[in-house]
Parts: C-alpha cells; structure tokens; sequence
C-alpha cells in the first residue's frame, strides 16, 4: 500500500487501542484549547506499561519512579475522544496524533533520502483513496522531533536535579512541580 493513500475514516479505534506520549508543548497546546489544567490532561505509565524502545530520555523521575507523561483516558479510550469518535480538541491534539500512523525511516546514508512508511494500525478501519503530502508531512515529523528535543532537554534538567535531590536524601518534585517546570520553559 502507498502510505500517501491512507485515510483516516474517524472510527476511533486509535484513540482506544494506543496510549500517546505527549510533550510539554503539546500538553500546554491542549490546556489552552480546552481550558483543563495540564495535570487533568495526562497520565504517568510506569516504563513496564509502555514500549519506549529507543525514547528512554522521555522518562521523568519522580519518588515512585520513572515514569512516561501520555494523554489521560477515560472508560478506555482516550479522554479527549468524544462520543461521535472524533477528537474533542482536534486543532489542538499532539502532533504524534497529528502524525498517525505516518513514520519516517532514518535517512537513508548513501541517498540522504528518507521514506514514508505507514506504523501498524490494527483494528483501523482507514481507506485507501487518501491523498496526503508528502512534504506537509516531513514538516509535521520535522517540528515533532524539534518539540520532542526541546521536551527531552527539560526532562534531562529535571531528572538530573532529581538524582541530585535523591543523593543528598531530599524528597524528590512532584508531578504538578514537573509540570510547572516543564511548561516554563515554553
């Protein structure tokens, strides 16, 4: 299948069968659209609920452990999935949303090139008569790992502090101080 095909038909199946990681800016997106505060928009899954294979720099230390921001759910699916299953904050919604279920391979080292390929999407219910741009979407992929970097520097400083707040026994932040320090930065 041409990966530039794909269609999303708004089944939802998505928003029910994957958890998405989330960054500060996509986070402090999502609270201005909806006017729900940063902490009632996301969930902690510990690194054992989640594949992160390749990401470990997204994991934010906190008392009770590592653990990975992600969109918050409700009756298993995600939270801002309305009833029609479509996304209650779509103009908003985080840009591996935006992205789904488009990936680009790492740049090919003789060509420079890289290619589109579509992530596995089981139970989607998409069609195949999309007509998607290329180009829009390198930029899309472009500006997610830019605000993934920006987020996984902040993780860092954060993390580092925490190792040293654990060294000399202090208690380490919590989630609200995380996120007050994470979408300072902005």
């Amino acid at each position: 299948m041409n990966p530039l095909s794909f269609r999303c038909t708004g089944c939802g199946n998505c928003c029910r069968n994957l958890r998405v990681a989330v960054t500060a800016a996509d986070v402090a997106r999502l609270s201005t659209a909806t006017g729900k505060s940063p902490a009632a928009l996301v969930e902690w899954l510990a690194p054992e609920a989640v594949d992160m294979t390749g990401e470990p720099s997204s994991f934010v230390e906190f008392g009770q452990g590592r653990r990975l921001m992600v969109l918050a759910q409700q009756a298993g699916a995600c939270a801002l999935l309305a009833a029609d299953d479509r996304c209650s904050a779509y103009d908003a919604r985080p840009l591996d949303c935006r992205a789904f279920p488009f990936d680009f391979d790492d740049a090919d080292a003789a060509t420079g090139r890289r290619r589109l390929r579509l992530l596995p999407h089981a139970g989607c219910d998409h069609a195949q008569d999309g007509k998607q741009d290329a180009t829009a979407l390198a930029a899309l992929d472009a500006l997610r790992w830019r605000e993934l970097g920006d987020y996984q520097v902040r993780v860092h400083s954060w993390n580092r502090l925490a190792r040293q707040r654990r060294r000399l026994g202090h208690r380490l932040g919590s989630v609200e101080a995380f996120l007050g320090y994470a979408l300072s930065a902005r």
